[in-house]
């Protein structure tokens, strides 16, 4: 029964990043599944975060999505990538341990 209110959460937390930035949020399941893989995921996820949130403030003014780069726009980007990221990690620890 815990597998599956975890799933809802992560599925939850999931559906709305990329309701709010699909972009990123796409990129934080690609960081998230990658990190599942690696020996530090739980570190890997915040630092690779942050860095994804800053390129994409450099790149959504190039590409026409935003005017400028703003802080604002920096941390709706992190908590997005963070959160499907993080979400698609835990979902897959808990779907190996389950099975």
């Amino acid at each position: 029964m815990e597998f599956e209110i975890g799933f809802v959460f992560a599925f939850v937390a999931t559906i709305t990043a990329i309701l709010i930035d699909w972009p990123r949020a796409l990129v934080g399941l690609v960081l998230g599944t990658m990190s599942y893989y690696m020996p530090y995921g739980t570190i890997v996820i915040p630092v690779g975060s942050a860095i994804i949130a800053m390129a994409g403030e450099f790149v959504y003014p190039i590409i026409g999505r935003t005017a400028e780069p703003s802080l604002g726009s920096f941390v709706i980007g992190f908590f997005s990538v963070a959160g499907t990221a993080s979400s698609i990690h835990v979902t897959l620890r808990n779907l190996k341990d389950r099975m």
